[in-house]
């Protein structure tokens, strides 16, 4: 093959390689922000379940000590640090605090409800209010579980991307912090459902 030959099969090479580097990184972009929008997602339910679980207690479905719990536990959720992702590079601790919290209301809410259920049943139609707060509750618990899941997918997805070995020598996730999952107790992990959802 003559010289010409050899630059063009260099360039064709080259041309391939930096094709496929930028499909990668556009991939690996995509994932970043698929992640960013999932976290935000998972923000909003967290903070309608905690809304919710206010508007519960002030129902009087719940008797006083479940009301204080409950109330305890979705005005931690509330007051939690939510962080925005341009400044999330050294909230570890905050993440952890934010998922004790939310476990923290998951866990009230599951000994909570079961007195509010029959509550509603033993009021009837006496409490359409209470209930339809109730019902707000556990469809807000039930999106919960959603988001997480949802959240944690594109966490999987992006790191298992950044763990390719040409993500890593090619450094084609820049500066971008390494995605975590969020791990907290939602009611839905392990079989472990929430009653009447």
């Amino acid at each position: 093959m003559n010289p010409l030959g050899w630059t063009l099969a260099g360039l064709l090479v080259l041309c391939l390689l930096a094709w496929y580097l930028s499909g990668t990184a556009q991939r690996l972009d995509r994932l970043h922000r698929r992640v960013e929008t999932s976290r935000a997602a998972l923000d909003a339910e967290l903070t309608r379940r905690a809304s919710a679980a206010l508007e519960l207690v002030t129902s009087g479905l719940l008797d006083p000590a479940a009301s204080l719990l409950l109330a305890d536990a979705a005005t931690a959720s509330l007051d939690a640090p939510r962080t925005p992702a341009a400044l999330r590079d050294a909230t570890d601790a905050d993440d952890a605090q934010r998922w004790r919290a939310e476990s923290d209301l998951t866990r009230a809410l599951a000994a909570a409800l079961p007195a509010a259920g029959e509550r509603a049943g033993a009021a009837g139609g006496a409490l359409p209010q209470g209930g339809e707060r109730l019902a707000r509750v556990l469809a807000a618990s039930q999106r919960v579980g959603l988001a997480r899941r949802f959240h944690n997918d594109a966490v999987v997805q992006a790191r298992r991307l950044r763990a390719q070995r040409v993500v890593r020598w090619g450094r084609l996730a820049g500066h971008a912090r390494l995605p975590e999952t969020a791990d907290f107790h939602d009611g839905t992990a392990d079989g472990d459902v929430l009653p009447g959802s």
